[in-house]
């Protein structure tokens, strides 16, 4: 797969961002206002769970902040595959009419995302700063995560949009699967709370371990597993691996079927 043209990866993905703000009167704007609008609501929520369960040790801003440190990557990657399992479908006539190095396109649905997610992780990292909560150490740890979940995210793209292409239920079916690996992804609560049976279950996911290592670079909790994170490594190699494969055996086919 040939990246070479980085004017055109640009040229994609600042149309498509534009895209999602035609006709909107604050624009970009939006792109802020909507993590931070996320983090208020989780803190809130968070609030009225910790004040019924536990009063005198209620720590809402914690709860909320571990949230939203899982939730920011795991928007980031649905997005992209949601997103990407069109993607060809979406620009037929750009494929028929020109010699367009296919691979492109689910990069420029996963830079998109992962964009959007740049901006809200990094008003949430003022955030921790302000309140005194930030480990620059741990931080140093962020571009590797970032890396990963961009490969991950990719490889899946290039699978599930070759596949779409001749099973037009695959994006609906995609939908269903992200729902089910949501809930059995520790975002909306941490692994150490579910029962060892379930815990153990819940570390053969692979996003399992993406998301609790952008907990402990951002909120220093919990303890970092390099056993975890590699195995996450390991799995999304495993993906791209399958989605080249899945990719190169459907090329030559894609443009006849989109």
């Amino acid at each position: 797969m040939r990246l070479g043209n980085e004017y055109l990866i640009r040229e994609l993905v600042w149309r498509d961002i534009r895209s999602r703000y035609i006709g909107s009167y604050f624009g970009m704007l939006w792109s802020i206002v909507h993590p931070l609008v996320q983090l208020a609501v989780y803190t809130f929520v968070a609030y009225i769970f910790t004040r019924k369960a536990s009063p005198e040790n209620a720590n809402p801003w914690l709860l909320g902040a571990v949230i939203f440190s899982g939730l920011m990557p795991w928007i980031a990657f649905q997005e992209a595959l949601a997103r990407g399992a069109v993607t060809y479908v979406e620009n037929a006539n750009l494929l028929k009419k020109v010699r367009f190095p296919m691979p492109l396109l689910p990069l420029q649905v996963v830079l998109t995302s992962t964009a959007h997610q740049l901006i809200g992780l990094g008003l949430f990292i003022i955030v921790l700063g302000v309140l005194g909560r930030l480990s620059p150490l741990n931080l140093l740890l962020l571009p590797l995560l970032l890396a990963v979940q961009m490969i991950m995210a990719f490889a899946g793209c290039l699978a599930v949009a070759s596949f779409h292409v001749f099973m037009r239920d695959t994006a609906q079916a995609l939908n269903l699967l992200l729902t089910v690996v949501f809930w059995t992804t520790p975002i909306v609560y941490q692994r150490s709370f579910t029962p060892s049976e379930l815990g153990r279950l819940l570390s053969l996911n692979p996003l399992t371990h993406m998301v609790e290592a952008y907990r402990w670079a951002l909120l220093g909790q919990p303890s970092l597993s390099w056993t975890g994170l590699a195995y996450w490594v390991g799995c999304t190699l495993l993906l791209l691996a399958l989605g080249l494969w899945v990719f190169k055996a459907t090329r030559r086919q894609i443009v006849d079927f989109v």
